[in-house]
């Protein structure tokens, strides 16, 4: 009975701590929980469509950390979006926001992951638990200024990228032209077989190396060769473009800037955005 007892008092306890510690939360209808550090009643608030720069961080509900901003490189930016369609996500809390405010929030797990991550709750999270997110809106950004902004960094990387390209190929002494899309091809050994058409398949070794030399990808050291089909959009532009020149038994070189190869995307986390590839191509075979 006196362990019972004990068992109810602990009980009781951290139930009230549990209050005591929400007890300064202000609470909305839909149950999101919050309360505010720094407060900028002057400055401009978020509406849909916005991105929002964010220091940000969420924990669960035994504040355990979940994600930080700080681990990810660059400005980190969501969009606020509309929120009559969920109420208690992440967004209603935005909206609750002035550019320059700080603040914790205590949202509903279940709703944060199924909603605003479209994703499932983890294991280790409880679907009826809180996470905590700790929250500063750096910026508010409206779409049409970030694209503008997205637009001359594209710019300025582009001219980055031509600019190496120029002065690698001044270093290197290549002194060809390039074909009207811009890809260089530099004929190492001339093939005696038959050349590639559209629609053939293809068997080829090759050595990938970024412009300082350094090698990203090497079939060699996989012990096969590569096949793909001619023409088809199975690899880069420039390699569609670049083999067609070359015949069955020959060798290349391969100079390819990156609008024939991965733009201004970049290619997972090998290959950055606007960056010219270097390839060392062998056309083993041609099959019909």
């Amino acid at each position: 009975m006196k362990k019972y007892i004990c068992y109810m008092y602990v009980v009781i306890f951290a139930i009230f701590m549990s209050s005591c510690k929400n007890a300064d939360f202000k609470e909305l209808e839909s149950g999101l929980q919050y309360k505010f550090y720094v407060v900028n009643e002057d400055a401009k608030m978020p509406k849909e469509g916005d991105l929002l720069v964010l220091s940000m961080q969420y924990f669960t509900d035994y504040d355990s950390l979940l994600f930080d901003t700080k681990e990810i490189p660059g400005k980190f930016r969501m969009q606020m979006k509309n929120l009559s369609a969920v109420k208690g996500t992440i967004d209603e809390a935005f909206s609750l926001m002035h550019e320059g405010d700080s603040g914790t929030f205590l949202i509903d797990a279940n709703t944060f992951f199924t909603h605003s991550k479209k994703t499932q709750v983890p294991l280790f999270v409880k679907h009826e638990s809180k996470l905590r997110f700790e929250i500063k809106l750096v910026k508010i950004e409206s779409f049409a200024e970030f694209e503008k902004q997205r637009l001359e960094q594209r710019s300025d990387e582009a001219k980055e990228e031509e600019q190496i390209l120029k002065d690698y190929l001044s270093r290197a002494n290549i002194s060809v032209e390039p074909s009207l899309s811009g890809l260089y091809f530099i004929e190492q050994v001339k093939g005696n077989g038959k050349m590639p058409k559209a629609g053939n398949a293809l068997h080829v070794h090759y050595i990938g190396s970024f412009i300082d030399g350094k090698p990203f990808d090497i079939s060699y050291d996989r012990g096969q060769p590569l096949k793909f089909i001619l023409g088809v959009g199975q690899v880069i532009e420039g390699w569609d473009e670049g083999i067609s020149k070359m015949s069955e038994g020959g060798r290349a070189t391969l100079i390819i800037p990156s609008n024939l190869a991965y733009k201004d995307k970049g290619h997972r986390d090998l290959i950055p955005p606007y960056t010219t590839l270097i390839f060392e191509i062998e056309l083993l075979k041609v099959d019909n």
